[in-house]
């Protein structure tokens, strides 16, 4: 109990002291313009798409299917996924995520496993998350630490090495039924669908704010997703607009826009910092 209670301070500690090294230089930027960088046109309505920039990769989750379709400069050149017990299969496709370096990350909650896979859609490692009850969604940092949350507990887990002697976990009680969780430079968004709303914590987990609607956050700036543009609310810029619905976001580096049959990947240009 010591030892677990003593690994997670420390890893309290690294995020405090990784939160509090970021100084505010983005504050008084304003986004000018959204730069597409690729459109993808599907024969299935899209659930998530998580997109690699330096393979140039997209992978999209099919909604209400257990596949993943993989996308090369635009082009669809494999498709991942199905339910089954095989290395390639699912059965309860729960999230998918971007690994560090490139590749795609899958979690099957009903296997409880992470399975990576690479950017052509071999599998790579299973990750097993034995100490979980429900894991339901996840994201990682790039120094490889996890944020899962468990439906069962309804929190949020933040953990190196996936099992529970370093676990340090947040939320509870102020989660109902989240459908999309991202990770930020210095927050975590949980969205919940079916309340219309996000919450937004610091990346130890210390709750800041529950704002209405779909938010992400770039840069410091807060972006909310509307039917047919992604609204900037401090200039009260339109940016990726649209005739088509858009039916959800997210901001990781590029900005991924989904509808029923189209993905957009692009980019937020921001405008330079005044200097003084």
């Amino acid at each position: 109990m010591n030892t677990r209670c003593g690994i997670g301070l420390l890893i309290m500690l690294f995020l405090f002291l990784n939160d509090c090294s970021t100084i505010d230089i983005n504050a008084n930027r304003t986004p000018e313009k959204f730069e597409i960088i690729q459109k993808i046109q599907t024969d299935f309505v899209p659930k998530k798409c998580v997109y690699s920039a330096i393979n140039k990769t997209a992978f999209v989750w099919e909604n209400e299917a257990d596949i993943i379709h993989i996308y090369s400069n635009g082009n669809k050149i494999n498709t991942i996924g199905g339910l089954g017990f095989n290395a390639q299969s699912f059965n309860k496709l729960a999230d998918i995520t971007l690994a560090p370096d490139g590749n795609l990350l899958a979690l099957d909650s009903f296997q409880k496993k992470i399975k990576k896979f690479d950017i052509d859609g071999k599998l790579i490692v299973e990750i097993n998350l034995n100490d979980f009850v429900e894991p339901a969604l996840f994201t990682v940092a790039i120094d490889e630490t996890y944020y899962i949350f468990d439906n069962a507990s309804k929190e949020i887990i933040i953990t190196r090495t996936l099992d529970r002697s370093n676990w340090y976990a947040f939320g509870k009680f102020q989660f109902e039924t989240p459908t999309k969780m991202s990770l930020g430079k210095n927050e975590i968004t949980v969205y919940d669908d079916k309340q219309h709303s996000t919450l937004i914590f610091g990346v130890l987990g210390r709750f800041q704010n529950k704002v209405s609607g779909n938010i992400q956050i770039e840069k410091q700036q807060q972006y909310i997703l509307k039917d047919h543009f992604i609204y900037h609310t401090k200039s009260e810029g339109k940016f990726a607009i649209s005739a088509n619905k858009w039916n959800d976001f997210s901001i990781k580096d590029s900005v991924i826009l989904i509808s029923n049959n189209e993905i957009w990947i692009g980019k937020i240009t921001y405008s330079k910092l005044n200097e003084k």
